[in-house]
């Protein structure tokens, strides 16, 4: 839900942007299908602000056949191709917007370059960005574009570069907050993650995932928590030997002897009546 409706607020902004544009383009024209055109596109915005993405893209069609020469009406209805993940559709119209602003249109590469990168055609996608960054520099929707394929090529440090191009324009732009920690928590440089984590969560308190991520970082950055000292184990005692003289032994052996003795006096006794018999 979040990702869609940030794909709806891309695309009414570039309507809107390429928009701004129309007045100038269709005062060159004299008569032959600009108001239609103009009005086509007007109904493609409201139409793309409602969610209305198919039937927007109609209205975009009807637009370009009023009006076949015109760049920006290639690109709208390109980016709201891409919006509805229609790629190679998406990929033709902008590169026949590039064919009539070649030198102008650094919108098209761009947004082509994301395209081509959902496609997962990176080295075609990354030519494009570089070309709308030569015709429009630091350019922060281009620079996060380009930050996505490095991070997807694992050239973390050049995406790093570049995200931290785009936030130092727009300091709370979330996705890229969050780009950028993904890499940094890819590095194991958590404590890194940890601010824009925060920055996150406070550009959107009720982001759930954010918080839960933002718990696992601060955990990973937390210091190891020391082994406890280990306890030293009692040597035991040797267990005593009883001594040899006890009272119990005393009396045991006066006993003994005491026995002793009246065996002898008996003996003694029946030799002595032998003797006298």
């Amino acid at each position: 839900m979040v990702h869609k409706r940030l794909l709806t607020l891309l695309g009414v902004l570039l309507l809107c942007i390429t928009q701004s544009g129309t007045l100038h383009a269709q005062k060159k024209k004299k008569g032959g299908g600009g108001d239609g055109a103009q009005a086509h596109a007007e109904k493609a915005i409201e139409l793309a602000q409602k969610g209305a993405y198919e039937e927007a893209i109609t209205e975009c069609t009807l637009a370009i056949e009023a009006s076949s020469k015109e760049f920006w009406l290639y690109n709208n209805r390109g980016k709201l191709l891409t919006t509805v993940k229609r790629y190679p559709e998406a990929i033709a119209d902008f590169t026949k917007a590039i064919e009539l602003a070649p030198k102008e249109d650094y919108v098209a590469y761009s947004e082509r370059g994301g395209a081509l990168t959902a496609q997962n055609q990176l080295e075609p996608a990354l030519a494009d960005l570089n070309k709308a960054l030569e015709l429009k520099p630091n350019d922060p929707m281009t620079l996060e574009r380009r930050a996505l394929i490095y991070q997807k090529q694992k050239n973390f440090p050049a995406a790093l570069a570049d995200l931290d191009n785009a936030l130092s324009q727009e300091a709370n732009n979330v996705i890229r907050l969050n780009r950028r920690a993904d890499i940094y928590a890819a590095n194991n440089e958590w404590a890194k993650a940890i601010p824009d984590l925060e920055a996150v969560l406070a550009a959107k308190p009720d982001d759930f995932t954010a918080q839960e991520r933002l718990d696992f970082v601060r955990a990973k950055a937390a210091p190891p928590t020391p082994p406890p000292a280990p306890t030293a184990t009692p040597i035991p005692k040797p267990t005593p030997k009883p001594p040899l003289v006890t009272r119990t032994n005393v009396f045991i052996s006066i006993g003994a002897l005491l026995l002793l003795g009246v065996v002898a006096v008996i003996i003694a006794k029946m030799m002595m009546t032998r003797s006298d018999a």
